[in-house]
């Protein structure tokens, strides 16, 4: 794609780049003095060209007459990677920090604490009152040499350690943890290398910096445009670039993918027995410009052994079934899309995934795996405001002894699509016959024990969601959004045969969801969320969870950054 510069003249670069971290810009040059500067003139440094007026020309007030602070987000910064560091030209260093402060209340299904005080529940469900605190402060190094203007950096090391405290509290016993003893409250700490990775700038192209890059480390990957088949932080290595004007993107990346800690989702550094191999490629402005098409190949390798997580329940093998180990081998091609035609937006995927299963846990057999993902959004732009629609579909199994898995899973997936956090049915883990109907940040009902530490099963029921949201930009410091999400089981046989119950209805529910996003100094460097869903259960939910409560979840999440 071909890059437009818009001329600058020398005062709006002289206020952009001048000096932060010791005092004010020299005094400006009187324009009634009829003083003129040259169209050109050197300077020792870009990075500490003196600051200059120009007439007709204002100075923004963020720079002129602001003093020196390292907590002024419009002031430049040797530490945010504004100026070469001492003795270099074109060596930068960036030191970021963000705290994340989350939340939660929610009624979730869970399973009754039979063994705990009080009179025996003759229900499976109890009290699910539930309430969640998760924060985590990051704190990333990042040393690079290149100026990212007009190419990419030529090396770059990135750490980023992390510090987790998460505390649950719930209203039944053996929730926690296994040990009905440990009572109905979790605290936990954590700290780990989240990031650690290595790019190096391998080659360019062309003369338009048309690049090829390798990444090496615990290193971040989304594989499309919303992350409905793999989105993760894991230890990989990935080889990337653009070509053709950056008209065309491309990834191949391969991960030997570390386990994570149960509660806090962190890195753990213990091999998991997984591989995962993927490939995609991008084009910009085809087939219509605006809109970008993307092709691609995800092959996962999965021999999960024996397992139990760090709260002491079976993971691997599911505890469903015949409780055997499973090697599985699946490989997804994928065609999404997103782009725009004029104000209409537009977000598709399709996925189609085959493979084998030795052994799954469910058919308590080999399977054939062929399953299907379809999911679509459309908004129009009108001013301020944008409504939309959205549909998803996952394939759900038929008959889950017959040897065929039918039901659509992903590797590791956090889709930003319809409700996607603000949703209840996507943000939470709905208990299920040992197992789980879905996991937090996945739309998926794929029965996995978890989505990070459990294996991808394919003996699911599927699902459908057709939705409908309005997003509102209220002031450009705050946004909201408002929506609803109408849910059902593609098919039930399976949740019949676990359950041993005929005649289940597909119809999960409708869900009402609502969040809002302020930032108070209009900068990103204070972010307050709030939100929330509300699930109304139809006779599928009804059936499967015994209860026809109304389940719900409110959540603040607070971003600091530094």
């Amino acid at each position: 794609m071909t890059r437009w510069v818009r001329p600058l003249t020398v005062g709006a670069v002289a206020s952009l780049l001048a000096p932060a971290l010791a005092q004010d810009p020299p005094p400006a040059t009187d324009p009634a003095a009829g003083s003129r500067l040259p169209d050109f003139e050197p300077f020792p440094s870009r990075w500490f060209a003196p600051g200059r007026a120009v007439a007709g020309v204002e100075p923004p007030p963020y720079v002129i007459n602001t003093t020196a602070s390292p907590w002024n987000p419009y002031r430049q910064n040797l530490l945010k990677g504004d100026f070469p560091l001492p003795g270099t030209e074109d060596v930068f260093f960036s030191l970021t920090a963000t705290n994340r402060l989350f939340v939660e209340a929610r009624d979730v299904p869970t399973p009754s604490g039979i063994t705990g005080p009080g009179p025996v529940s003759p229900n499976a469900f109890g009290d699910g009152k539930q309430t969640f605190l998760q924060d985590d402060l990051a704190i990333s190094f990042d040393l690079f040499r290149g100026q990212q203007a007009f190419k990419p950096v030529d090396w770059r090391v990135r750490l980023t350690p992390v510090f987790n405290y998460t505390r649950l509290d719930v209203n039944e016993v053996g929730v926690v943890v296994i040990d009905p003893a440990q009572g109905t409250t979790r605290e936990r700490g954590d700290v780990t290398l989240q990031e650690a990775f290595l790019e190096y700038h391998l080659f360019d192209w062309n003369d338009r910096y048309d690049f090829a890059s390798v990444e090496i480390g615990v290193l971040p990957f989304r594989s499309d445009f919303r992350g409905f088949v793999f989105e993760d932080t894991n230890l990989g290595v990935r080889f990337f670039g653009n070509a053709d004007n950056n008209k065309w993107q491309y990834n191949l990346a391969f991960f030997d993918q570390l386990d994570k800690d149960t509660n806090s989702q962190l890195v753990r550094y213990e091999d998991r027995n997984q591989n995962v191999l993927i490939a995609n490629v991008y084009r910009q402005d085809w087939p219509v410009v605006g809109y970008t098409t993307s092709l691609s190949f995800h092959y996962n390798r999965d021999r999960r052994g024996l397992e139990f997580d760090d709260n002491g329940f079976l993971l691997a093998p599911a505890p469903v079934g015949n409780f055997t180990s499973n090697k599985l081998d699946a490989y997804y091609l994928g065609w999404t899309g997103e782009g725009h035609l004029g104000r209409w937006n537009i977000t598709h995927a399709f996925y189609q995934v085959f493979g084998s299963e030795s052994q799954n846990a469910i058919a308590a057999r080999a399977t054939d795996v062929n399953a299907q993902l379809l999911a679509g959004e459309l908004s129009y732009d009108i001013d301020w405001w944008r409504p939309r629609v959205f549909a998803l579909w996952a394939s759900g199994d038929s008959d889950p002894r017959d040897g065929k898995a039918e039901g659509f899973s992903a590797i590791v997936d956090n889709p930003a699509f319809g409700g996607a956090g603000f949703s209840f049915w996507n943000s939470q883990a709905l208990k299920f016959v040992g197992t789980n109907l879905t996991t937090p940040g996945s739309p998926l009902a794929d029965l996995r024990t978890s989505k990070t530490q459990g294996q991808s099963n394919f003996v699911n029921p599927g699902v459908l969601l057709i939705g409908a949201a309005v997003d509102a930009e209220l002031t450009p410091k705050w946004r909201a959004q408002v929506g609803f999400t109408y849910l059902r089981f593609d098919r039930t046989a399976t949740l019949e045969y676990l359950l041993q119950a005929a005649n289940i209805s597909k119809s999960i529910g409708t869900e009402l969801f609502i969040g809002t996003q302020y930032r108070p100094f209009l900068t990103n460097n204070v972010i307050l969320q709030f939100g929330g869903g509300m699930l109304l259960p139809d006779d599928g939910f009804t059936r499967v969870y015994d209860s026809d409560d109304i389940r719900y979840n409110v959540f603040t999440n607070i971003l600091l950054t530094w």
